[in-house]
């Protein structure tokens, strides 16, 4: 069953999530899990991408692959969550089908 998802805006969350969360380290990104109970059944996502990837154009297409990635995969994930997608410049030259398989088993760690 879907959950309600929102995306995480404010800085102070990204931060706490850094330093209370889970850090999972991957080939084209890096996953963020902080587990919650304070969200009401919810799961919220947020999604970095910094000028190491690129310009803005390059930025912006990692973070809408990345939105895609958490629309299939982090809908199904763990409810009461929060989870910060980070973007690695070998995003972009990755096929979709194996970033799916690559965040469906670091979501599932």
């Amino acid at each position: 069953m879907a959950h309600k998802i929102f995306t995480i805006k404010k800085r102070s969350t990204f931060v706490m999530i850094r330093n209370e969360g889970k850090f999972i380290k991957s080939k084209n990104m890096n996953v963020q899990i902080l587990d919650n109970q304070n969200l009401e059944n919810s799961i919220g996502i947020g999604y970095t991408a910094s000028k190491k990837i690129g310009n803005a154009v390059k930025r912006n297409k990692a973070k809408r692959i990345m939105r895609e990635l958490a629309r299939k995969i982090l809908i199904n994930g763990k409810i009461n969550s929060y989870y910060v997608l980070i973007a690695k410049s070998s995003i972009l030259e990755e096929k979709f089908e194996k970033l799916l398989l690559e965040l469906k088993e670091k979501a599932n760690d």
